[in-house]
Formats: structure tokens, sequence, C-alpha cells
């Protein structure tokens, strides 16, 4: 039987394959959230928003007057003056 040198010892493949994998994970997950946010950037450049939104020209809340009616709050302000 011819004399076969011992092999120096090198990395564990298993813990290789461990690191590779731990680096593709992160990889993976900065691919992700950098995809999310190229798509993101991208529809915010073709649909803005307006800076200064128009206003309606019928107000969904009736103008108070300062007595507190037409308010629909649970409990309404009391009028001056009065007991």
């Amino acid at each position: 039987m011819p004399y076969l040198p011992e092999r120096p010892p090198s990395y564990s493949r298993a813990a290789l394959d461990t690191a590779l994998g731990l680096l593709a994970l992160a990889g993976y997950i900065l691919a992700i959230v950098g995809l999310a946010a190229v798509i993101t950037y991208t529809v915010i450049r073709i649909f803005p928003t307006e800076r200064n939104p128009k206003k309606p020209d019928n107000p969904d809340k009736p103008t108070t007057n300062g007595d507190g009616e037409g308010q629909g709050r649970l409990f309404r302000r009391a009028k001056r003056g009065t007991a």
C-alpha cells in the first residue's frame, strides 16, 4: 500500500454552506427591498400628487356660528347668558 500524506486541515463544508446560505439570504432580502424602493420611486415620478390640493366648493361640514349647532357633537356648548 503506497504512503498517502495526511491532508492538511481544511474548511468545514457544512460551515461554508451555512455561511454562503446566509449571504444568499441577505442578498435576496436586499434585492426585494431595493426592488420595492425602485417601484415606489417610479410610481411617484409617474403619478405625482398636487402640491396645493383644490378645496371643494361645498364643504362637508356646515359653517360654525359659535353656538355648536349643526356640528353633530355629543355635548354641545352652552349659549352664553343662559343659566
